[in-house]
């Protein structure tokens, strides 16, 4: 089995190999590696993809004790040692994006990119860190079938992935799970150091996430100086990528295909992402940066809504709704000059009474080719063509 020496402890990793950009993923609390399984499916033939057992999880062997955030992101640093390995972009879920951004702080010219799934920069207020000290007290006493009803639904939001992970945490000793617990209360506050933070960054986070508060991305969204936008995936509680793998799939890819561009619109095939990412960021002008001259926009209603004066003022009527909007491209039949790109989206928006309305569809857009290259919308169609 492929261990790697580090820091005294032997850190389990699985690494797909190839010369594709090497891509780390670092799992969240209570999780291992595996959670990373549609990303790595979605993503493994086109980049290198290495995921890894933090410790006191999954089949690292370490040294039983507690550590810190900053202990982790030394132990990837090692991890990326081991692989030979002199940069790399980091995806990181909850606790594995509390020990990404310690490794951008630590080692900058070792991190290309940052990818910060449901997670912060703040310590735990005191009313979560009372709810942790009952479910770590809970794994010590009575196991994991003591705590498993309320977290897992807590953690996942989806029954029928609860019994697989039901299975991993009952196959660690109890202590060690609570152990873990303890680790994850100790997280210090980093929030003053994200401007040091240079790397390219996407923020992507569940709109219903309980434990970790979309309020707490939007705040890593505006404090990273390289953060190109957030994405907030519709509906989805604290794990995305396991619940909503094709949403986040869709922008973790596009992301590490462009770097640090933005808009990504030299690909018809990136229009809807960086739609999305304008959109959730509550930008006009980065939306309708990427609507061509003489652009039309049929809305979710039928109404058509053509030049710039409209289209402003339907943007912005819609960004006063607070969106969430995911996009997920089905298809794109793309010519010299013209594009046909088939999109499935869902999107909420903030109702009368402060709730929130949901809508989803299939929409056929036009984009078409501007004379610099770039390609832009020259049809919005929310509702489709029939």
């Amino acid at each position: 089995m492929p261990y790697a020496s580090v820091n005294g402890q032997q850190l389990y990793f699985e690494d797909t190999g190839g010369d594709g950009p090497v891509v780390v993923f670092s799992h969240g609390n209570l999780m291992n590696r595996r959670m990373w399984e549609p990303q790595v499916r979605a993503l493994g033939e086109e980049f290198r993809c290495v995921v890894w057992d933090a410790r006191l999880h999954g089949r690292t062997k370490d040294d039983g004790d507690l550590y810190t955030y900053w202990d982790s992101a030394d132990d990837l640093l090692g991890l990326l040692d081991h692989l030979g390995v002199e940069r790399a972009a980091l995806v990181g879920h909850s606790q594995g994006g509390f020990l990404s951004l310690r490794a951008a702080l630590r080692a900058p010219e070792r991190v290309a990119s940052l990818v910060l799934i449901d997670t912060a920069a703040v310590a735990w207020p005191r009313e979560a860190l009372a709810q942790m000290g009952g479910v770590g007290e809970g794994f010590r006493a009575g196991g994991p079938d003591a705590v498993a009803p309320a977290l897992l639904d807590l953690l996942l939001g989806r029954p029928d992935v609860h019994e697989e992970w039901l299975r991993e945490w009952r196959a660690q000793p109890r202590e060690r799970l609570a152990d873990a617990v303890a680790v994850l209360m100790g997280v210090d506050d980093i929030s003053a150091r994200l401007g040091e933070i240079a790397q390219p960054a996407l923020v992507v986070h569940g709109e219903a996430d309980l434990p970790v508060p979309l309020p707490l991305g939007r705040m890593l969204r505006d404090r990273l100086p390289g953060a190109v936008g957030l994405a907030v995936i519709p509906a989805a509680g604290h794990t995305p990528g396991l619940t909503h793998p094709a949403e986040v799939n869709a922008s973790l890819a596009a992301f590490l295909r462009r770097g640090a561009a933005s808009p990504p619109v030299d690909d018809p095939a990136l229009l809807p992402l960086a739609f999305q990412d304008a959109l959730n960021a509550h930008d006009a002008d980065r939306v309708l940066a990427l609507y061509g001259e003489g652009a039309v926009m049929r809305t979710v209603a039928g109404e058509v809504i053509r030049g710039s004066a409209a289209l402003r003022a339907e943007v912005e009527g819609m960004i006063a709704a607070a969106p969430c909007i995911a996009n997920s491209v089905r298809h794109v039949v793309a010519g010299s000059d013209t594009a046909l790109v088939v999109v499935d989206w869902s999107l909420s928006l903030a109702g009368a009474g402060g709730e929130r309305v949901g809508a989803c569809g299939t929409a056929v857009n036009v984009a078409a080719r501007s004379p610099d290259g770039t390609w832009r919308f020259a049809i919005l169609n929310p509702g489709g063509l029939g």
